[in-house]
C-alpha cells in the first residue's frame, strides 16, 4: 500500500550516569569517577531508493538507545547508537504542524534531536570551589518529539485533469506502469509512477487520482493530490472534451486555478495542454495537441513533444531546506500562597544529582541561585522563609 503521510514519536537516547570514585579510598582524594555516554541522536536520512514511507509504521515510538554509565578508574560509558530514520525524497518534517525540514538530496541528514547528554563523573565535577566532589550526575533524560513526515513524490511530468480524463491508460500508453482502469470517478486512488518508453531517456511520469473543483481546500482526495506537485518539473493537462459539466476552456481555467490556490509557486512549473478522446471528436481543436489513447492517434507526437520541452534539465521549485531545532531552556514556576513551585526540564536536570546527601543539596543550591529561577522568583516577590519547591525538594528561600 502506497503510504505518503505518517506520525511517529521519535526520543532521543538517554544519558548516561556519571560515577563516584577515589583513587586514594582512604581519604576520599583524587576523584576517578567517569562520565556517562551520551545517548543517541535521532536522525533522518534520505535514500532515493525508498519510493514512500511504508516501510515505517505510522503511529509507532522510535528510541534511540541510552548512552551507557561511567564507572571507577576514568571509565566513561559508552556512547548510544543513533536512531536513524530513512526517508524517500521529498519528504518533509512537520512539528506541530510547522516546517522544519524539506529533504532531497540523496544521503542528506537532518537531525531531529540531540543525543541527552550523558552525566558528569566526579572527575569531570572537579572545580577550585569543590576538588573533590562526592557527587556526580546521573545523566539527561530522553527528549520526545512528535512528527509528522508527509512525502511529495518526484518526477519528471506529472499528468492531472478531472476525473475519467484518461490519465491511467495514457501513463499506460506512455510508460510501463500498471494502473488500474475502470469506468468510473476517481479510478486512480493513489499515484502511479512509469519510465516513458522505447526512448534513451530515464524520464518519470506519474499519473495523479483525478481533481475536481475546490481541490485545493480539501473537496475530494485534493490536498492529497495537489502535494505531489511540489517535486515535479512539468505537468501535462489532460482534458476531457467529452465532459458534460465543465467544457475544454472551463476545465482548463479550474485546474489552473485550483493549483494556483493551493500553492502560487505551481506557477512557475513548465505545462502542456493535451486533449485527449479525440476519435469522439468530430474535428480536432487546433489550439492543443490532440490525442487518443483508444486509437493512439497524437501519441508519438506527445512523445516527441516531451523530448523535446525535457531536452534541458528543468528545475525542481523546492529544494533541501533545514530548520534548526532549538531547545529552549524548558521550566515554569507557579506561585500558591508563600510557595514558589519550580518544574520543567531545566529542574529535572538541576537537581538530578546523587552521591553525599550534603554534598548533592549543596550542589543544588549553589545550582539555584545561579539560574535564571533565582532572579524570576525574586521578579515574583519572593520573601525570606518563603517555600520554593524543585521536584520532591523543599528549602527556605533567602535573599
Amino acid at each position: 500500500m502506497f503510504v505518503d503521510e505518517i506520525k511517529l514519536s521519535v526520543s532521543s537516547g538517554a544519558g548516561g550516569p556519571g560515577s563516584v570514585s577515589f583513587s586514594n579510598l582512604n581519604s576520599k582524594t583524587k576523584p576517578s569517577g567517569g562520565s556517562g555516554g551520551d545517548g543517541g541522536s535521532v536522525v533522518l536520512l534520505v535514500n532515493k531508493e525508498l519510493n514512500d514511507l511504508s516501510h515505517i509504521m505510522s503511529n509507532s515510538s522510535l528510541k534511540a538507545n541510552n548512552g551507557g554509565p561511567g564507572n571507577k578508574n576514568f571509565q566513561n560509558g559508552t556512547l548510544g547508537e543513533d536512531l536513524i530514520i530513512e526517508v524517500p525524497k521529498g519528504t518533509q518534517v512537520f512539528v506541530d504542524d510547522e516546517l522544519y525540514a524539506d529533504l532531497h538530496d540523496n544521503n542528506s541528514t537532518y537531525q531531529l534531536i540531540e543525543g541527552s547528554k550523558g552525566g558528569r563523573g566526579n572527575y569531570d565535577l572537579i572545580s577550585k570551589r569543590n576538588p573533590n566532589p562526592q557527587i556526580c550526575e546521573q545523566g539527561v533524560k530522553r527528549s520526545t518529539l512528535e512528527i509528522k513526515l508527509i512525502q511529495s513524490i518526484y518526477s519528471d511530468i506529472s499528468i492531472i485533469g478531472l476525473p475519467n480524463a484518461g490519465k491511467s491508460t495514457l501513463i499506460q500508453k506512455l510508460t510501463n506502469s500498471k494502473a488500474k482502469i475502470g469506468d468510473y470517478e476517481f479510478t486512480t486512488t493513489s499515484p502511479n509512477l512509469g519510465v516513458l518508453n522505447n526512448t534513451d531517456s530515464s524520464i518519470t511520469i506519474c499519473d495523479l487520482p483525478g481533481l475536481i473543483e475546490g481541490a485545493s481546500t480539501g473537496v475530494g482526495m485534493g490536498r492529497k493530490v495537489l502535494k505531489h506537485l511540489r517535486n515535479t518539473k512539468y505537468i501535462i493537462y489532460l482534458i476531457d472534451p467529452t465532459n458534460e459539466k465543465y467544457d475544454i476552456n472551463l476545465q482548463i481555467s479550474m485546474l489552473e486555478s485550483e493549483l494556483i490556490k493551493y500553492d502560487e509557486n505551481y506557477q512557475s512549473i513548465d505545462k502542456t495542454i493535451v486533449i485527449n478522446k479525440s476519435d469522439k471528436l468530430k474535428a480536432p481543436n487546433d489550439d492543443y495537441l490532440n490525442i487518443s489513447c483508444i486509437t493512439d492517434d497524437g501519441i508519438q507526437e506527445l512523445v516527441n513533444k516531451i523530448l523535446y520541452d525535457l531536452k534541458s534539465d528543468l528545475p525542481l521549485i523546492y529544494t533541501e531546506f533545514h530548520k534548526i531545532m532549538l531547545k529552549k531552556d524548558d521550566y515554569n514556576i507557579e506561585k500558591l500562597d508563600d510557595q514558589f513551585i519550580c518544574t520543567g526540564e531545566m529542574v529535572t536536570n538541576m537537581i538530578n544529582i546523587s552521591g553525599n546527601e550534603d554534598s548533592v543539596l549543596n550542589e543544588i543550591f549553589i545550582r539555584f541561585e545561579n539560574s535564571i529561577l533565582s532572579d524570576e522568583i525574586k521578579a515574583m516577590g519572593a520573601n525570606d522563609g518563603d517555600t520554593i519547591v524543585l521536584g520532591n525538594l523543599e528549602f527556605e528561600y533567602k535573599q
